[in-house]
């Protein structure tokens, strides 16, 4: 459908992929303004937008484990939910973490420096157990 005029379009029923192209009307073209593409990585890049990551990991109790990301994190947060009611949420800032879970005081959670963040495993205040299914939500800077 390359280089074609669009006259009916439907809706999107799935997130959109960083390499699908949306199309609009460049409005500052002369006559009568002309259709043209770009990527949806592009658009929210140029519109200076962050940038976010969520996704889950399974623990295997390893002390400073990196979950990647693809780009430096400013803030991410982290929890988990068990049967056994043994529910946690780390909320790391840069220079801070803060947990969430009641009674632990070990940062569990601390950002990268250039690609997502850390979980570590400290007696029963990690963020990294073997077993459990943790879930984050990571922004860009």
């Amino acid at each position: 459908m390359a280089d074609s005029k669009l006259s009916t379009l439907t809706e999107l029923a799935a997130t959109p992929a960083n390499n699908d192209e949306v199309y609009i009307r460049d409005v500052s073209e002369v006559a009568a303004a002309e259709s043209k593409r770009i990527t949806v990585a592009n658009l929210l890049a140029g519109a200076g937008g962050a940038t976010i990551a969520t996704g889950s990991y399974s623990g295997n109790n390893s002390q400073d484990r990196q979950i990647t990301t693809s780009f430096k994190c400013s803030l991410v947060i982290v929890f988990k939910t068990s049967a056994d009611f043994d529910s946690k949420c780390w909320i790391a800032i840069p220079n801070i973490t803060k947990d969430f879970s009641g009674t632990a005081t070990t940062a569990m959670v601390s950002l990268h420096g250039t690609d997502g963040f850390y979980v570590g495993d400290v007696s029963s205040y990690n963020a990294n157990k073997t077993g459990d299914t943790y879930y984050y939500w990571a922004i860009s800077e």
